[in-house]
């Protein structure tokens, strides 16, 4: 089962990610590598195509080292779950941030910059969202049968 939580919450996400990438109704220009960078569908799908294998590799390795280990404390104790969350979402924003300044063309000007940082950290919280669905929808049992030793543990706190 521990295989299936590293493999699955990554292959999903990038799963919806290759549809939503692929479905746009209102774009049907596909022209290729030169259109890398310029925000086009064209330009994010040879993107995808190209860098995908590299990014699912560190997907699973970061599912692995790093998200496995915070779910398993969030199944030991539910209410750090907004927490971890939060973390995940400042950490996606400095991340955009960042890279968004270094591919920034100053030329473009600031309101530029504010919207590949604001695409880069929704394209992020989305993913994470999704493997955190995932890892629930797969636990679900366990969550279930948490919470309700937790409510027996509290109602037999509070009778005595």
């Amino acid at each position: 089962m521990r295989f299936l939580k590293i493999i699955l919450p990554p292959l999903v996400a990038f799963a919806i990610f290759a549809i939503l990438i692929s479905y746009n109704p209102l774009d049907f220009s596909i022209s290729g590598l030169g259109d890398i960078g310029d925000g086009s569908r064209s330009g994010l799908i040879a993107y995808f195509k190209i860098f995908a294998p590299l990014q699912f590799i560190i997907a699973i390795l970061t599912q692995h080292l790093i998200i496995l280990p915070l779910w398993d404390r969030i199944l030991r104790r539910h209410q750090i779950a907004f927490t971890v969350f939060t973390c995940i979402s400042i950490v996606c924003l400095l991340a955009a941030s960042t890279i968004g300044y270094i591919i920034w063309d100053r030329a473009a000007g600031t309101e530029r910059l504010i919207k590949i940082v604001i695409f880069m950290t929704g394209v992020q919280i989305i993913y994470w969202a999704i493997n955190f669905l995932t890892l629930v929808a797969m636990d679900w049992a366990k969550l279930q049968r948490s919470k309700k030793s937790e409510a027996e543990s509290t109602k037999s706190e509070s009778e005595e």
